[in-house]
């Protein structure tokens, strides 16, 4: 009997990542700051996924891309207990996992598969097309900056060229004052000569 008030705080500690996890749910709070209160509050990312998921499969997919966003290095752990926890969204959830951490592909479609091996082809495909997807992005982002890069050039050298241009059109007979100084030596040096004139 004297363990009994400890055993009901234990259970109710225990209970309130739980509950603490679905009240950020319910409240709308967004998933990369359910997997931070829960990670402050000693809750393995496993843990979290699975609660999450619990409380409404159909965020399996964001709740693994917030985890595996934090701990890329533990992405297939993150994902085969998110299939476990709904093997139905298997391919959804290697998808994500792999879209947050592409380097890790190979690992997270073993953990996925070993997690519902009845999904195996559709995890498979899944993670490849994730993977491919993510090669894409990162070409792609390279050649928008080699190209933002080359565009920045390009309009440096026009301006360079255009200002050299209108420097030695200017410089080449030197001002408008002196040439028409020198095409008129009648006028004395004191007068002021009007451009254009």
């Amino acid at each position: 009997m004297k363990n009994l008030p400890i055993l009901v705080l234990l259970l109710a500690l225990a209970g309130y990542a739980q509950a603490d996890v679905a009240s950020d749910i319910a409240e709308g709070v967004s998933m990369d700051v359910i997997v931070q209160n829960a990670l402050a509050e000693d809750v393995t990312l496993e843990e979290i996924v699975a609660q999450v998921i619990a409380a409404d499969a159909t965020l399996a997919a964001a709740v693994v891309t917030a985890a595996v966003a934090s701990a890329p290095a533990q992405a297939a752990a993150i994902t085969s207990a998110a299939v476990a926890a709904a093997p139905t969204q298997a391919a959804a959830i290697t998808t994500a996992a792999v879209a947050s951490a592409p380097t890790q592909a190979a690992a997270i479609t073993t953990a996925a598969v070993a997690a519902a091996p009845a999904q195996a082809d559709a995890i498979q495909t899944a993670a490849s097309a994730a993977e491919s997807a993510a090669e894409t992005g990162t070409q792609t982002a390279s050649n928008t900056d080699t190209s933002t890069d080359a565009d920045a050039a390009d309009a440096t050298g026009a301006t360079d060229q255009a200002g050299s241009s209108e420097s030695s059109d200017a410089s080449g007979g030197g001002s408008i004052t002196d040439d028409v100084a020198a095409a008129n030596p009648e006028l004395d040096d004191d007068e002021t000569i009007a451009s254009g004139s």
